[in-house]
């Protein structure tokens, strides 16, 4: 019988995404919405950019267990931060998000020394996610087809709304064909952390991780958070104890 890890890279590498249930216990998604709602109180957009930078709360999240180990399953060892980010969508706002990846469809047929740059992104729900509360919609196995979704919101064929508990993390591939709906829920809000692993020898995205915090971990931090902060790229050697576990994980 497969162990758990491997049933999970199976998953997700057949359908492009997959729910890790109860990541977060309770207690930790309270503490998670306080902070979110601190440091959005002046913010006026739907998205709150580069929190590692705005609250130490989240930075043990970088190397948070189980999504770790999975990150590291599915992409190896060397993996960095792309973008750490929260939203805050209130209760009826928000417009629809249309069909996209997150990184660019692979060329059909691959060139004979393609490399993929595949991210992953993996969102941590703080709220239960309902129809009416806006749930991310995918089209299971469509991170293999090597295309771009049609532009707009209309259903496709095959689609999934994923449902998932306050504490739940979804994990999805850069290039499944995803969507948002909005949030219609007369009282509800839907706040959600995002945190969007790339492979170490990317190029992070201009004006991420600049602050303070930022540079203290990526300088003096334990291993993997100075890795996943852009510390090193895909040439340093991990060092052997490192290797065993990751600060954080349980």
């Amino acid at each position: 019988m497969k162990d758990q890890l491997t049933q999970q890279v199976d998953a997700f590498m057949r359908d492009g995404f997959y729910v890790i249930k109860g990541a977060l216990n309770q207690d930790h998604v309270r503490r998670l919405i306080d902070a979110v709602v601190e440091i959005s109180e002046d913010v006026q957009t739907r998205e709150i950019s580069d929190i590692i930078d705005k609250h130490e709360i989240f930075h043990p999240l970088l190397v948070h267990s189980p999504v770790f180990e999975l990150i590291q399953a599915l992409m190896g060892p060397k993996v960095q931060m792309e973008s750490v980010n929260a939203t805050r969508v209130k209760p009826g706002k928000g417009m629809p998000v249309g069909w996209h990846i997150d990184s660019h469809p692979y060329p059909d047929p691959l060139p004979p020394l393609w490399y993929f740059p595949i991210s992953v992104n993996c969102a941590y729900y703080l709220d239960k996610i309902t129809p009416d509360k806006g749930p991310l919609v995918v089209v299971p196995g469509t991170h293999l087809s090597r295309k771009n979704p049609p532009n707009g919101v209309d259903n496709l064929p095959g689609q999934v709304d994923v449902m998932a508990e306050a504490g739940d993390a979804v994990l999805f591939h850069g290039a499944l064909w995803h969507a948002a709906k909005p949030n219609v829920h007369p009282t509800d809000e839907r706040r959600a952390l995002y945190f969007n692993y790339i492979q170490s020898f990317c190029k992070q995205r201009a004006g991420n991780f600049i602050g303070e915090r930022s540079n203290q971990l990526r300088e003096s931090g334990p291993f993997y958070k100075q890795q996943l902060l852009g510390k090193f790229d895909g040439w340093h050697e991990i060092p052997r104890d490192a290797e065993v576990k990751p600060q954080g994980a349980r």
